[in-house]
């Protein structure tokens, strides 16, 4: 018998207290898992001033992001707080603040429908 997904409800003080943990070795990039699955994943990633998180695709999800705080280059585009962005999967892209104070994003990270 499966069992009942249990719903999530977090503060902005609990979100805060979470540790950030590094993405993988990609200096100045951290980040903060809200949920996730087996196959997608919700969070808060920071990009530090001077930092980008590195030109990749993805080959089964789409990336969405909402910034929070801060600008960052994306597509060729320079956002900043209130900014959302779609990624299908397969699409290259980079999150790039090497150039600015720095940003916040909610990002989510969905299984694309077969």
């Amino acid at each position: 018998m499966t069992a009942t997904p249990r719903p999530i409800v977090l503060t902005q003080n609990m979100i805060a207290a979470m540790p950030e943990v590094p993405l993988g070795d990609r200096p100045g990039v951290r980040r903060r898992v809200l949920w996730r699955d087996r196959e997608s994943e919700a969070g808060v990633l920071d990009v530090e001033a001077g930092h980008h998180l590195g030109a990749h695709t993805h080959h089964a999800n789409h990336h969405h992001f909402w910034v929070l705080s801060g600008h960052a280059r994306v597509l060729g585009q320079e956002l900043g707080p209130g900014s959302y962005v779609h990624i299908p999967h397969q699409v290259e892209h980079d999150v790039d603040a090497s150039g600015t104070d720095g940003c916040s994003l909610y990002y989510l990270y969905l299984r694309s429908p077969s």
